[in-house]
């Protein structure tokens, strides 16, 4: 399939956390946020309203891509969670604070884990690549909305605490996205999808690459039930994958901060 045009853009913040579906009384977090997640953002940004937006944005409709851009760390937080839900009676703030004089307020201390940037100073930083296949209507908006750094929605890093920021990259055409099948080992920058990988080098000439695979959410079915999952294969230290693949790849060339990128990277689909 050739690609017409993609955009690529940049999820910065200080603090992240991307609950992991099968994590139990501890929440743990993925390192990078699921093609689920990039979807609501991308929804929130145009403005399209919660749950509505899970088959436009299915898998056969756009293709995305990601790349963690910046050294970062995990560490683990005791949060206490208060139950205030309705069904208890909490349905005024009066109420809450009577509730809460009375001691009758549960709760719930809960590990979280949280993403943090490796060095104190900087930031996270995800590279999003994003096409949507045969909707320009949905290209231009975005495309407005990043170059002009709005949302109709706040951006977030997986809580709503955790607010972040979209920079505007590039709009790459065609002429500079190339589609390849290589039989050798190439470097990948994105994180990949463990299935079209066939196999994967531990050296990349320098050093020993270490590989982190984790199982996410890839699609939602209306009803936000999980219709799909899918493994995700990334380099710890942020280093390039070096795997052989068994799908073709993308070569995107563009300018990011009057330096010529060239990257290879695969769909999370």
């Amino acid at each position: 399939m050739k690609l017409e045009r993609l955009l690529i853009f940049d999820l910065k913040g200080n603090i992240a956390h991307f609950r992991k579906f099968y994590t139990s009384s501890s929440s743990l977090s993925y390192s990078f946020p699921p093609r689920t997640t990039i979807t609501g953002l991308i929804a929130g940004m145009l403005g399209k309203e919660r749950d509505s937006y899970y088959e436009e944005f299915a898998i056969n409709n756009c293709k995305i891509a990601l790349s963690i851009r910046k050294p970062m760390r995990k560490i683990m937080q005791t949060v206490n969670y208060l139950r205030t839900k309705k069904e208890d009676g909490y349905t005024t703030s009066r109420k809450v604070i009577e509730h809460f004089i009375e001691r009758q307020i549960s709760k719930y201390p809960t590990p979280l884990e949280l993403i943090v940037p490796q060095n104190f100073n900087d930031e996270i930083v995800y590279r999003i690549y994003f096409c949507y296949v045969g909707n320009e209507r949905i290209m231009d908006e975005l495309y407005l909305m990043l170059k002009n750094g709005k949302a109709n929605y706040p951006i977030f890093l997986g809580l709503s605490e955790f607010l972040a920021k979209a920079k505007f990259i590039a709009d790459v055409l065609s002429q500079n996205i190339k589609e390849y099948k290589h039989g050798e080992p190439i470097e990948i920058v994105s994180v990949c999808n463990s299935e079209h990988i066939s196999e994967l080098e531990f050296d990349d000439g320098v050093g020993a690459l270490q590989y982190i695979d984790e199982k996410m959410p890839l699609d939602f079915a209306s009803d936000r039930e999980i219709k799909k999952t899918a493994s995700f294969i990334h380099e710890k230290n942020q280093k390039p994958i070096k795997a052989r693949l068994k799908v073709p790849y993308i070569q995107v060339t563009y300018d990011d901060q009057e330096k010529v990128m060239r990257e290879n990277i695969t769909f999370m689909e």
